[in-house]
C-alpha cells in the first residue's frame, strides 16, 4: 500500500516555504520564497506556485490535502482567517477557498505555533510525551498545548497565546492593545527595544547575543532579565497546566546559551514546589521545519 503524503505550508512575513512530506515524516521536496509585499491574491498565487513545484520535484505521489501553518490568533471553521500582524492583507480572506480552488486539494489550515509544537511533538524535542508546551520565540511569542498526545487549538484555533499573558501589570504596550504581556519582554522585538534603551546601538536580537557572547555587560543584562521575565511566565502555564516539558524554538531561542539558566531559575522559582524541578525546558530541535512537518502532521490527523 502507498503511503499517503500531504503538501505542507508555513507562512510567515518574512518567508513561505512549502514541503511535500509523506505520513511517516520524510521531505520528499520543498520550495521557498520570501513573502514580500504583496497582495492577498498574490500571496496565494505565490503559494500555489511553490505547492506545484513540490508537486513535480515529488514525482509519482498522490496528496491527500494540503496542510496550512498561518500566522492568526484566529481560524474559523470556514477558512476564514482572522487577525495576521505580520501579513495583514490576508485578513478576512479565506483560505481553504482561495487555496482549494488553486490546487484542487482540500486546506487544512492551523496556527503556526502549534503546528510548529505539534512537529517537534511528532519528530523532535518532545518525542515520546505525553504533555507539551510549545513555546516560539520571535518576532512574537507564540505558543502551542500538546495535551494527553493530541494537538489542542480551542475555539477558532486560537489556544495556546502564551506571548500575551500578562507579566507586568500596566507595563510596556502590545500589540494586541493590551500592557504588560510576555511577548514585550522575550521576543526578538523587546530584546532590540531594550539594548537600544541601554544605548546598544543594535538592530537584531542576534547582534545583542553576539554583544552578550563577547562580553558586553548590558547584553548579557538583556538576556539575564529576558530569560527571567519567560520563566516568570512558564512558571505561570506551569501551575496551570503540569505539563512533562517546555521546548522552547524561533529564532531567538539561538541565544539559548544567554538565557537558559536565568529562564530555569525563575522558572522553579515561581513554580509550585513539586512542580519547578520536575519538569523539563529544552531547545527545539527540528528548526524551520517544525512548522511544515506539524502542518502535515496535523493535516493527517484531520483526514
Amino acid at each position: 500500500m502507498t503511503e499517503r503524503a500531504a503538501l505542507a505550508l508555513d507562512l510567515g512575513g518574512t518567508n513561505v516555504r512549502v514541503v511535500a512530506v509523506t505520513e511517516s515524516g520524510d521531505i520528499l521536496a520543498r520550495q521557498h520564497s520570501s513573502t514580500g509585499r504583496r497582495t492577498s491574491g498574490e500571496v496565494y498565487d505565490e503559494i500555489a506556485r511553490l505547492a506545484k513545484a513540490c508537486r513535480e520535484e515529488a514525482g509519482d505521489v498522490e496528496f491527500a490535502a494540503f496542510g496550512a501553518a498561518i500566522p492568526t490568533t484566529e481560524l474559523d471553521d470556514g477558512g476564514v482567517l482572522g487577525s495576521l500582524p505580520n501579513i495583514p492583507q490576508l485578513a478576512g480572506t479565506n483560505i481553504k477557498e482561495e487555496l482549494g480552488r488553486r490546487l484542487n486539494l482540500e486546506v487544512v489550515p492551523v496556527n503556526d505555533a502549534s503546528a510548529a509544537t505539534l512537529g517537534e511533538y511528532w519528530l523532535g524535542a518532545s518525542k515520546g510525551t505525553r504533555n507539551v508546551v510549545g513555546i516560539t520565540l520571535g518576532t512574537g511569542v507564540g505558543g502551542g498545548l500538546i495535551v494527553d498526545s493530541r494537538l489542542y487549538v480551542g475555539v477558532a484555533g486560537g489556544a495556546g497565546e502564551i506571548g500575551h499573558i500578562t507579566i507586568v501589570s500596566g507595563g510596556e504596550a502590545c500589540g494586541c492593545g493590551r500592557r504588560g504581556c510576555l511577548e514585550q519582554y522575550c521576543s526578538a522585538t523587546a530584546i532590540v527595544r531594550q539594548a537600544k534603551e541601554r544605548g546598544l546601538q543594535v538592530t537584531t536580537s542576534e547582534a545583542v547575543f553576539d554583544l552578550a557572547e563577547a562580553g558586553d555587560p548590558e547584553a548579557k543584562a538583556i538576556f539575564a532579565q529576558m530569560g527571567s521575565s519567560l520563566g516568570f511566565g512558564l512558571a505561570i502555564i506551569n501551575n496551570l497546566l503540569s505539563p512533562d516539558i517546555f521546548v522552547v524554538g524561533g529564532g531567538v531561542a539561538n541565544g539559548w546559551a544567554q538565557f537558559f539558566e536565568p529562564v530555569t531559575a525563575a522558572l522553579i522559582e515561581n513554580s509550585l514546589p513539586d512542580r519547578g524541578s520536575r519538569v523539563k525546558i529544552v531547545r527545539a530541535l527540528l528548526g524551520d521545519d517544525a512548522g511544515v512537518l506539524g502542518a502535515a502532521k496535523y493535516t493527517f490527523q484531520q483526514l
